[in-house]
């Protein structure tokens, strides 16, 4: 079926100075033909085209339309919402001299998401209204087209006010981790070292969903950011990318920032890698107390593998060792550690036994709700 156009009511001048409502059918943007005109009904067609009505619509609605921006939007609204058939109304709306309009259809397309729009959208990231290439920016992203690749990245590369920096380049960050595509992965990198925290939390965000190892030294460096929504998208991202990300994490459970050391710790709970066990064990001696539970309750999360090392671990020479090695056998709740338990109740350190004693009740309660019918 052809494409019928959209239709739109608006008010126009007549006889005396008096308005009345008609109906205009759009077929593209600003190219129009009357659906219906009660003066055409009440004067019949021929008397209809002498009617002040009439020699507006023709005459001066064409200018009107140009500078009348809420028609404008009622229009891309109502192009929006017919779909792909008024695409190419649409990316004519983007060449406006309206921003708010080119702003108003840069998001309809990328609502739409018809392939079409591509072109015109990346032409649309350079265009001089900012908001209206953080639309646009947007839009790609839905869109999801590869070609738009290259024009994200040097967007995300503009180094612009501070508008662009905060808003734009996050957009631009955002549409790279939606769109999936490895050429990405450099710019997005770079970064992770942005002068704004919103863009480096994008970044983070986005090597996560891209998944490539490649970001791992990135990632872990983002681990001690100085802003926590990063550190925790940086996290978050290399849990994403998995197995390849648990050596380095492993090794910044060593880093000199004591972030860095919780947010790895955390991480290798969340892959739960057995590989990881001896270094969390040796993490349960650290100087900082977030750091010695983020790396107990990651020993819980990778379960059975950690009793073993967890029990050797009772008879740490360090005291914070022994207490934490408790703590999480407890939470694991295996019989297996029992008796080195019992043997922690004599520990020398009260901290040490009440936590074996803890211990001990969980794991006898945990063997007593497995013994019910």
């Amino acid at each position: 079926m052809a494409w019928q156009g959209v239709e739109i009511e608006i008010e126009v001048p007549c006889a005396g100075g008096q308005k009345h409502p008609v109906r205009l059918r759009f077929t593209g943007w600003g190219e129009f033909e009357v659906a219906y005109n009660p003066c055409e009904e009440l004067l019949g067609p021929v008397f209809a085209r002498m009617a002040a009505c009439t020699h507006y619509l023709h005459e001066k609605f064409p200018e009107a339309f140009r500078r009348d921006t809420a028609l404008k939007r009622r229009l891309v609204e109502a192009f929006g919402a017919a779909g792909a058939p008024a695409v190419p109304a649409l990316i004519q709306a983007l060449g406006d001299s309206d921003s708010a309009v080119r702003r108003a259809a840069a998001e309809a397309l990328g609502a739409i998401g018809d392939p079409q729009a591509v072109p015109a959208l990346i032409q649309a990231l350079g265009d001089s209204d900012r908001a209206v290439r953080f639309a646009a920016a947007e839009a790609l992203g839905k869109l999801g087209d590869p070609q738009a690749v290259p024009a994200l990245i040097q967007a995300l590369g503009d180094w612009g006010d501070w508008w662009s920096e905060n808003v734009l380049r996050r957009a631009a960050a955002e549409a790279l981790g939606k769109l999936g595509d490895p050429r990405a992965v450099p710019a997005l990198i770079k970064a992770l070292r942005d002068r704004s925290e919103n863009v480096r939390r994008a970044a983070a965000e986005a090597l996560g969903k891209l998944g490539d190892p490649r970001a791992v030294p990135a990632l872990i460096q983002a681990l001690g950011d100085s802003d926590s929504a990063v550190r925790r998208a940086a996290a978050e991202a290399l849990v994403k990318i998995g197995t390849p990300a648990v050596p380095p994490l492993i090794q910044a459970l060593g880093d000199d920032w004591y972030d860095v050391r919780r947010a790895a710790a955390e991480a290798l709970g969340k892959l739960g890698d057995p590989q990881a066990v001896p270094a969390l064990i040796q993490a349960l001696g650290d100087s900082d107390s977030a750091v010695r539970r983020a790396a107990a309750e990651a020993l819980v999360k990778i379960g059975t593998p950690a009793v073993p090392p967890l029990i050797q671990a009772l008879g740490h020479y360090w005291y914070d060792v022994r207490r934490a090695a408790a703590w999480a056998l407890g939470k694991l709740g295996d019989p297996q550690a029992i008796p080195a338990l019992i043997q922690a109740l004599g520990d020398s350190d009260w901290d040490v036994r009440r936590a074996a004693r803890q211990a001990i009740q969980q794991v006898q309660t945990k063997q007593s709700q497995t013994k019910r019918p």
